[in-house]
């Protein structure tokens, strides 16, 4: 009886431990996008300096 017990709270704790793995693999995924939002960001704000220098210089 004490062993069906122990396989129950192994299984519940297996599938926490799954699903918070899933969360975490999801986190990655945003941080991921995020961080290439920042970069396409990055590259218009620079593109936008680059193209004021050129105009200031005209």
């Amino acid at each position: 009886m004490k062993l069906t017990k122990v396989y129950k709270c192994t299984g519940k704790l297996s599938a926490i431990s799954y699903q918070l793995s899933a969360i975490s693999y999801q986190l990655s995924a945003i941080s991921y996008q995020l961080s290439a939002i920042s970069y396409q960001l990055s590259a218009i704000s620079y593109q936008r300096l680059a193209h004021a220098k050129r105009t200031a210089f005209e």
